[in-house]
């Protein structure tokens, strides 16, 4: 016979016989639940192993009918199973995230950003929260991550703030974006933290010359045979195009009587997300929608880019300015950057170019001369922010051409009024507008290279600005 004990509160009865579930807990079903939950058994049970489990499980429901949040043992049980079966993992939430996240503006991603965050979910994030739900990714958990990673991928710094980028997006977006009309997000807070430092870049952008590319356009047309690169190279310089923006440029694209040069498209692989299926070359999406621009053309470029035309491109308005010289459709940049980086090897001042240089070059001069913001407009960049961390090719003869312009802005001063000469000059007011925009390490390093009044007057300038 099963042996009972008496207790204030429920039973607990021992049924010796049993491996599992040695010990019956139970208590009489609270009547004043009985209306709201109907059909219900007179006592509530459950089985434990061990007498203690049993005793706690008694206070806890005691408890429960105390403070008015009873409700029915087998209800709670189903209503448990059911929330265990239908937790998402996060390799399951992680890889629908990565296939239907869209920009900020409401477009979708391209297909490379997804072939990308695809490669860093399956070699660094998968493996260690794959299978567990998402509410169970704990902090620890992450911080874990972050410390073992700091060894583990020590030698590719860029691939794992980039897998940080994106665990971090994944569960900013679980912990805001509702699931349900009222506004219930799949988990509370997210477990992530801590942050990681953007590595500093390893590649510095290389100053490019007049005299420069246009050695460099000759040298491709002349010893490599290839006219449609090297007027592609210019363009790079000229028009600060990305190189997929250049490679899908058509004939109908110039606008010869306005000397204007449309930006509608970038050149794509429509089976990037898909390995199994040929790569096929299309005009796709442009990076972001404000990288679709219609610019003037530059004039150091129109010669060159018209008798080009002229000479190589078919007249159907539709024609690829550079098409690919045996299968036809547009030039693959595989191809285009395998003779760049060839070519610019045999240039010393040009050895460890990169195509995207040509854009760091053109931004910088051009905000050097008109500002930021219209730096910015010309880029197709989505914030002048964005258009300051381009602004890196400065050449000695530009730092040289900017002392300059400061002394003249300094005896121009000289000549001002009094009330004039208490505000702050225009190039001051420019430089210390250019470098808000930059990150703080930046600023830093281009404060320590100025001369030390005029350092000041730019960090005088910047705090004046910021307290306006």
């Amino acid at each position: 016979m099963a042996k009972r004990r008496r207790r204030a509160f429920g039973k607990i009865a021992e049924r010796p016989k049993k491996k599992r579930g040695r010990y019956e807990a139970s208590y009489p079903t609270p009547l004043e639940y009985c209306s709201r939950y109907e059909t219900q058994p007179a006592r509530q049970t459950r089985y434990f192993d061990t007498y203690d489990d049993a005793d706690a499980w008694l206070y806890q429901e005691k408890r429960l009918i105390d403070l008015g949040a009873w409700s029915p043992v087998a209800l709670r049980k189903a209503d448990a199973k059911r929330r265990q079966e239908q937790a998402i993992t996060f390799g399951e939430y992680a890889a629908n995230w990565i296939e239907t996240r869209r920009k900020p503006d409401g477009s979708p991603r391209t297909p490379d950003t997804i072939n990308h965050d695809r490669g860093l979910l399956r070699k660094h994030l998968a493996p260690v929260f794959g299978d567990t739900p998402m509410d169970a990714v704990s902090v620890r958990q992450v911080n874990e991550w972050i410390d073992t990673t700091a060894e583990t991928m020590r030698d590719t710094p860029n691939a794992r703030y980039n897998a940080y980028v994106l665990l971090n997006s994944i569960f900013a977006s679980a912990a805001t974006d509702p699931i349900d009309d009222e506004g219930t997000t799949l988990i509370d807070r997210s477990p992530v933290v801590r942050s990681i430092a953007r590595p500093p870049k390893k590649h510095k952008t290389v100053p490019v010359t007049d005299a420069q590319i246009w050695a460099l356009h000759d040298l491709i047309r002349d010893r490599f045979k290839r006219p449609d690169i090297a007027t592609g190279v210019v363009i790079g310089l000229y028009q600060g195009l990305r190189v997929g923006e250049v490679l899908a440029l058509r004939r109908c694209d110039v606008f010869r009587e306005t000397n204007q040069l449309s930006v509608s498209a970038s050149l794509k692989d429509a089976n990037v997300l898909d390995a199994d299926q040929p790569r096929r070359l299309v005009r796709g999406n442009t990076k972001t929608q404000t990288s679709v621009r219609v610019n003037p053309i530059a004039p150091e470029l129109r010669e060159a880019l018209y008798d080009y035309m002229d000479s190589h491109v078919a007249v159907d308005p539709e024609a690829p300015l550079f098409p690919a010289p045996r299968a036809g459709g547009f030039l693959g940049e595989s191809s285009f950057n395998a003779v760049f980086r060839r070519a610019c090897d045999m240039i010393p001042e040009l050895q460890g170019c990169r195509f995207h240089d040509l854009r760091h070059n053109h931004v910088t001069r051009l905000s050097n001369v008109a500002g930021v913001a219209v730096a910015s407009r010309d880029a197709g960049h989505a914030s002048p922010r964005m258009t300051a961390t381009y602004m890196d090719a400065v050449s000695p003869d530009m730092l040289a051409s900017g002392y300059d312009r400061l002394a003249t802005a300094a005896n121009d001063r000289s000549v001002q009024s009094a009330a004039s000469a208490a505000g702050v000059d225009d190039a001051i007011a420019a430089r210390a507008e250019t470098l808000a925009l930059l990150p703080p390490e930046t600023q830093a390093q281009v404060l320590k290279s100025l001369p030390p009044d005029v350092a000041a007057a730019v960090m005088v300038a910047m705090f004046n600005t910021k307290n306006e």
